[in-house]
């Protein structure tokens, strides 16, 4: 599989998929760019009670189903998924892609980088 050429940086993506990578250091680039980005966390639930994107959803990686109906629902929204490394985030991109998905972004490095450039939201 070879990547989209639409990504934010020069970085080379360290995980081979459809989607568009983006790196940490695209992030503000990214939600600016595109106002009505929606940010998927296909994390555990325990994991995303934990710590997550500010303005993440979760939707586990169990639940493809639900994430790819969304997604095929809604071809002129922006979707960023994000995991715990960028791997199966960029998996699951390639699989929305060849099922017909053009707007599916995936974060290519690990949740902690991820982290570094946003506040967690953290429940009480």
């Amino acid at each position: 599989m070879q990547g989209k050429v639409d990504t934010y940086s020069a970085r080379v993506p360290a995980h081979e998929s459809l989607a568009r990578p983006v790196f940490a250091q695209d992030i503000q680039n990214l939600l600016e760019r595109l106002p009505d980005l929606q940010i998927i966390d296909i994390r555990e639930s325990c994991d995303y009670a934990r710590s997550h994107f500010t303005t993440a959803r979760n939707i586990p990686m169990p639940d493809f189903a639900a994430l790819s109906g969304e997604i095929l629902r809604h071809p002129s929204t922006p979707y960023l998924l994000y995991c715990y490394s960028g791997y199966t985030a960029s998996v699951y991109g390639s699989y929305l892609v060849e099922m017909g998905a053009d707007n599916v972004y995936f974060f290519d490095e690990s949740f902690e980088a991820l982290m570094q450039v946003a506040d967690p939201q953290s429940p009480n």
